[in-house]
């Protein structure tokens, strides 16, 4: 008898030829490779029934209304009040000089990167004058991010420039000088996708700084002391580069001592598509960590670093990344919004925060209180650097800013005042409240005085005026002064000026915090608020009432001081404000009130607030009340301003995924109510789902991928496990249904999932179990900092379903992929069926059995192989094997047609399961491949200087050529081993994927790999046991 072809041994349901779709004849027997009976076993075609099916269809078309849902909430929904984007336009006159002297003497990689020195025209001197380079200022260097360009230094400059040299007066650094900035072209590269292009960046500015500080050596005109270090300014993955500069072997000691970063992700790597990335940031974080530690090395006690980020508009990082918490101390750097920032108050998107008017000028200023060009260091010492930054970027309300207060040190800061100075103040005791507006201000004396308790109790001290330049003196009675003179007269004062926080204002006529922020009409307010800490130091406060300065509606002084508690713990949690809100009532009992709630910590979900107000007198209201919405750590300030009778957003990036958390910090979200005298306010908290399905994708977006990687995996590991049972490899969509019909069981694991993945025992074994090991939820567990880096990294009992929300995506994803393959197959068969009578004239007979080993694949293959050692990326290998793939499944299902058999389904079904997990594995490795390609669009000749490992790829490249010859594994002796470990490998990548797939995704190219490896194995052990009997059949005969 001869044998049917090895690889196409069974008939299965469903047949893609016509002839298949039909009733299947009774009695029909699956056949092995000599055309006989597998144990009489009969087919059965109802062994998919169409519950299971029906189960499929309604979870498929649930999952495509959620991800049809986020799609237009992430795409289509707006961000309102205090969300929205406030960003001015800006204006400058760019002169770009190209540092052609700094080429292959000075670094090996002057052919693809450059080096330019910016130049605001009419401003800056010319960059060259007698062929001699003009250097007269400090050095900053300015590092582009991720596909950025050296252009975008031109808005911070220009700011800088123009600060300097048109209002110098107002720079309160006696010290500062004008700015040389210099900006890297990297060409744009993709510095977040791949690791080796991340070093070789750091590499080039190492020796870059190098250069730029032996240009100042050479320049003839240069008076001031010969700079020793650069101020660093890094956006996007710039500022991650910028940090990684000290850690490589051509580092310029004691070059860098002052970093500002934009938007950069220095918590977690933003992607994890390249393996490398992971390595360079556990490198480089534990490298900062321990010289932080080490309180005598040169970071700890000279290097700052600031880490700016634009908030919830930066759809391209999630904020969450920016923190820097965990790496150094508050001593040396801290993170802040731009929504914290003074006079800035805006979320900013990822590009525009180099741009951003507001936030521009606040860091060029910021950069030009920081200098010193009397030193070689070329900045300030590091407390003052800090003290100035604190000052600039923090809302001037955290407890972080009390260390900076003036009114904290009285022997420091105190002037001595006669009490005549004072005379005819207006006393007010108790709780007595101070309101001076343009209708009253004449009834008021000059000064109004509030007599501090003396019995020690917990008072409080407010402040409000929308005055810019309001007097506010803290006074103490000079008892040595009184007993050498016996007068009465003199007291010790402060003055609170420079203690004052700005806030946005607040009025009828605005909508936004930015309306009043840096160089608008509308000036900001001042605001004041002390408690018994330094209330204790002092015996009375000073207010003044400016007349002159009350000029319109609009301006007003409110002060008071209060005993009562300003502050309520409200202890409702997320599940008690899903059907129904939370009321909360305020009375203007004082200027301000603050709602803590220590259960509302979890940034994934976002709230909605609406306000109600109740005036209690109809006189004309000094200012709208407004909310200050805060988290302690980060600092994260956001203004909503003119809050009457509306709905606000409330957004924060507190407790997130994937990053490390301070467990001893207080999480709470705090919202502090600020409302004008004789005014009540109602407050109702609900949760906002529209902005919380918004959210959710800039946080999960390596999740919309491994998610669907691991079903997938799971799935395939059921096909071969229902393989070994019955001979049939089904469908890939039959097998989901089959896996989906236990639902409920697997559903109930998902949401559990969550809750388990965030507990410490468990995270350990998980750690124990990772074959990377790169990500340590235990790295700084005796700073009480940890970190969740498994499943989707929740934290919250209350978010567990979210792990059910996204596996119903995956189904659906599948569902759909599946799907438009069998459509695009069916017209491929459709076309090919017109070819077919002279398709089948002209075709050859198919051999009893496949060739694994024909010369032309084999010689293709090797050759692939060897480019990939030479020159190109693994990756590049594995998308032509997607290719290679893709063709053979079309192959598959043409030859089912122009051939009399029927069991080609086997083989179409695992050909399918194949090229999914491929095109998944090419997913991944495509934007290495995007690399690549750029590296060769901008003719950068060096080889790929990474992923050259011929091992990496060789299975999946003889696996997918194997293939082609319509080979496929057999198992023929039905022992666990054979069938078995395809099952175990395909399933363990599948867990894998679901527990640390999200943080380690290029580590799934590898597992697939191995997979690969196997199948090959198995491929070539049948052909080599189908040889033996062909041999043994021969000698009988």
């Amino acid at each position: 008898m001869s044998a049917l072809p090895t690889s196409i041994k069974e008939k299965t349901h469903h047949s893609i030829s016509k002839e298949s779709k039909g009733k299947r004849p009774e009695n029909t027997l699956d056949v092995d490779v000599d055309g006989e009976p597998v144990n009489g076993i009969e087919r059965d075609t109802t062994y998919h029934d169409k519950q299971g099916k029906s189960k499929l269809q309604i979870t498929s078309l649930i999952g495509l209304l959620m991800i049809i849902v986020i799609t237009f909430s992430t795409l289509l929904g707006s961000f309102n009040g205090s969300d929205s984007p406030q960003c001015r336009s800006i204006y400058m006159y760019p002169a770009y000089a190209r540092i052609d002297g700094f080429d292959s003497r000075f670094t090996s990689l002057a052919q693809k990167y450059h080096l330019y020195l910016y130049r605001e025209q009419g401003k800056d001197r010319n960059p060259m004058e007698n062929e001699e380079i003009q250097l007269d200022g400090i050095p900053v260097l300015f590092i582009p991010g991720n596909a950025g360009s050296y252009k975008q230094v031109r808005s911070i400059a220009a700011a800088s420039s123009n600060i300097f040299f048109e209002d110098k007066e107002s720079i309160e650094n006696m010290y500062t000088k004008n700015l040389d900035f210099f900006a890297a072209d990297f060409n744009e590269d993709f510095t977040a996708f791949h690791g080796r292009t991340m070093i070789d960046q750091a590499e080039y500015l190492n020796d870059a700084i190098r250069y730029i500080l032996s240009l100042y050596e050479q320049s003839k005109s240069y008076i001031d002391p010969l700079p020793t270090s650069v101020i660093v300014i890094g956006h996007s993955m710039g500022g991650v580069v910028a940090r990684l500069l000290p850690t490589l072997q051509n580092h310029v000691d004691y070059s860098i001592r002052a970093l500002i970063t934009l938007s950069s992700p220095h918590a977690l790597a933003p992607v994890t598509f390249d393996g490398d990335i992971l390595k360079i940031y556990q490198r480089t974080n534990d490298y900062w960590r321990n010289q932080m530690n080490d309180k005598s090395s040169f970071l700890a006690q000279n290097v700052s670093l600031v880490s700016i980020t634009g908030g919830i508009l930066d759809m391209m990082l999630p904020a969450d990344y920016t923190a820097v918490e965990d790496i150094l101390p508050i001593e040396n750097g801290f993170t802040t919004y731009s929504t914290t920032i003074p006079e800035v108050w805006t979320p900013i998107d990822h590009l525009a925060v180099v741009w951003c008017d507001q936030l521009r000028s606040k860091v060029a200023r910021l950069l030009l209180e920081i200098v010193d060009g009397t030193t070689a260091e070329k900045v300030r010492p590091l407390r003052q650097r800090m003290f100035v930054s604190r000052k600039m970027l923090l809302s001037g309300l955290e407890d972080e800013m009390m260390q900076d207060l003036e009114l904290i040190d009285p022997k420091k800061y105190s002037e001595v005042y006669e009490s005549q100075d004072f005379r005819e103040a207006y006393d007010l005791k108790g709780s007595q409240r101070l309101s001076i507006s343009r209708s009253n201000k004449n009834q008021f004396p000059r000064y109004s005085k509030f007599i501090l308790p003396s019995d020690g109790q917990n008072t409080t001290f407010s402040f409000l005026t929308s005055l810019q330049e309001p007097q506010v003196f803290f006074c103490k009675l000079n008892q040595q002064l009184e007993e050498a003179t016996h007068s009465k007269s003199s007291m010790n004062c402060v003055s609170a000026f420079h203690d004052m926080a700005t806030v946005p204002a607040s009025s009828s006529d605005l909508e936004f915090p930015a309306q009043s922020s840096l160089d608008d009409v509308t000036h900001p307010f001042k605001m004041l608020s002390i408690d018994k800490r330094i209330l204790s130091q002092y015996d009375f406060i000073v207010v003044e009432n400016k007349k002159a300065a009350i000029q319109n509606d609009q301006d007003f002084i409110y002060a008071g001081l209060t005993s009562d508690k300003i502050s309520t713990d409200v202890s409702e949690r997320p599940v008690q404000l899903v059907f129904s809100g939370m009321q909360l009532t305020l009375n203007s009992s004082f200027l301000y009130h603050t709602f803590r709630f220590p259960k509302l910590w979890d940034s994934l979900l976002s709230y909605r607030v609406s306000c109600s107000s109740k005036a209690y007198t109809s006189d004309r209201l000094i200012f709208e009340p407004l909310i200050r919405q805060w988290i302690e750590d980060p600092f994260e300030t956001k203004w909503h301003v003119n809050i009457n009778n509306s709905d606000i957003d409330i957004n924060m990036h507190n407790v997130a995924p994937f990053i490390p958390l301070e467990e001893l910090h207080d999480k709470s979200l705090m919202l502090t109510v600020i409302v004008p005298p004789n005014y009540g306010l109602e407050l109702c908290v609900r949760i906002n789902w529209t902005l919380t399905l918004k959210m959710l994708f800039i946080r999960y977006r390596l999740t919309f991928l491994s998610l669907p990687i691991s079903l997938a995996c799971i799935i395939v590991a059921y096909q071969f496990f229902n393989y070994r049972q019955t001979r049939e490899f089904i469908t890939f969509n039959s097998a989901l249904a089959s896996v989906l019909k236990r639902g409920l069981v697997l559903a109930l694991a998902i949401i559990l999932l969550s809750p388990a993945t965030n507990s410490k025992p468990l995270q350990r074994i998980l750690f124990m179990l990772d074959p990377i090991r790169l990500n340590q939820p235990f790295l700084l567990e005796e700073e009480h900092i940890h970190t969740n880096f498994y499943f989707l990294g929740i934290r919250s009992w209350f978010m567990s379903p979210l792990g059910l929300f996204f596996m119903v995506m995956s189904v659906a994803i599948l569902y759909l992929i599946a799907s438009i393959f069998d459509f695009i197959e069916s017209l491929v068969i459709a076309i090919s069926v017109r070819f077919a009578a002279s398709a089948i004239r002209n075709e050859v007979r198919l051999k009893d059995r496949p060739s694994i080993n024909k010369p032309r694949r084999t010689i293709t293959s090797f050759l692939l192989i060897g480019i990939v050692f030479f020159y190109v990326p693994y990756q590049i290998a594995s998308a032509v094997s997607l290719l290679i793939q893709i063709g053979t499944c079309f192959r598959v299902a043409i030859k089912s047609t122009r051939s009399g058999f029927k069991n080609y389904d086997n083989l179409r079904n695992y050909n399918f399961s194949v090229f999914l997990i491929l095109s998944f594995v090419v997913a991944i490795n495509a934007p290495i491949i995007v690399v690549f390609l750029h590296n060769v669009a901008i003719r950068w000749e060096t080889p790929f200087r990474s992923h050259h490992n011929v091992l990496a790829i060789a299975p999946i490249i003889f696996l997918v050529s194997t293939n082609s010859a319509f080979n496929m594994p057999l198992f023929k002796s039905g022992k666990f081993y054979e069938n078995g470990i395809s099952a175990i490998l395909f399933g363990y990548t599948g867990v894998f994927c679901l527990i640390y797939g999200a943080r380690n995704l290029y580590w799934i190219h590898h597992l697939f790999n191995i997979t690969c490896a196997w199948l090959l194995l198995t491929i070539f052990s049948n052909n080599a046991q189908t040889d033996n009997v062909d041999k043994a059949k021969i000698t009988q005969a």
